[in-house]
């Protein structure tokens, strides 16, 4: 497998060599930035597989690299944060950030959680050799999980890579419901530890972009106490091609 990259936006200097020496331990590439700006040049000309995104930073804040990187790519992004309030890590998942963590952090933990997500679309393809469908019709949503394009209406619509891997997880296993718990360990490939609030705000999230009325949603149902379930009773066609 070729190695993967990872990118590492940190002006912390101590912060930044920690980081860096356990992702090559573990056999990754890093690119290292300590600005906005110079993580959006690295991107534009390594294309990491996934990226490691402190908030503060000098000149463009995290959030904001995390809304330009967004617009023209699906790499997952990790948020690393001094700011521990919850509207901040909302902040951040919504401008489509996949995972939020404060500091002080665990190097170890933050290992995990970058294994996780690179290990995911290799799930993914595994799913699809041992019979899933490729691609799903279900009303006027189409989705094709080999491109990993979404099409609302015939129109293409932009999902981030969480947000793909949560809407294909669900709309695969039609009726069945999944809590909190089984989505966090299914999609982000890690025990959520209790942080119901990341499943909550990508589902919002996917809700917008999918739902015709995203307040009264036909997909992606709540079960009370329990999690989520996908509705596909208005279902055209499941594709194996």
């Amino acid at each position: 497998m070729t190695e993967q990259t990872v990118l590492v936006v940190e002006d912390d200097p101590e912060i930044r060599e920690v980081i860096r020496l356990y992702l090559e331990k573990n056999n990754y590439r890093v690119q290292l930035a300590t600005s906005g700006e110079e993580a959006l040049m690295i991107a534009e000309a390594e294309r990491p597989d996934l990226a490691i995104l402190d908030v503060l930073l000098p000149g463009r804040s995290g959030f904001e690299v995390c809304r330009e990187l967004r617009a023209v790519s699906p790499v997952p992004i990790l948020f690393l944060s001094c700011k521990k309030d919850e509207a901040d890590k909302i902040a951040g998942l919504n401008l489509g950030g996949d995972d939020y963590i404060t500091k002080p952090f665990s190097p170890n933990e933050l290992m995990a959680r970058v294994r996780a997500h690179l290990r995911r679309p290799h799930l993914a393809a595994a799913e699809q050799a041992g019979g899933q469908p490729d691609k799903l019709v279900v009303g006027n949503l189409r989705i094709d999980r080999l491109s990993r394009v979404v099409r609302v209406s015939g129109q293409e619509v932009t999902l981030s890579r969480k947000e793909f891997d949560l809407l294909s997880f669900l709309a695969s296993r039609p009726e069945q419901t999944f809590s909190h718990e089984q989505l966090f360990r299914e999609i982000w490939g890690q025990e959520s530890f209790n942080d119901t609030r990341t499943i909550i705000v990508h589902v919002s999230n996917l809700r917008k972009k999918i739902e015709p009325d995203p307040s009264n949603p036909k997909y992606i149902i709540n079960v009370h106490g329990v999690g989520y379930k996908f509705i596909a009773s208005g279902a055209s066609h499941a594709l194996k091609l």
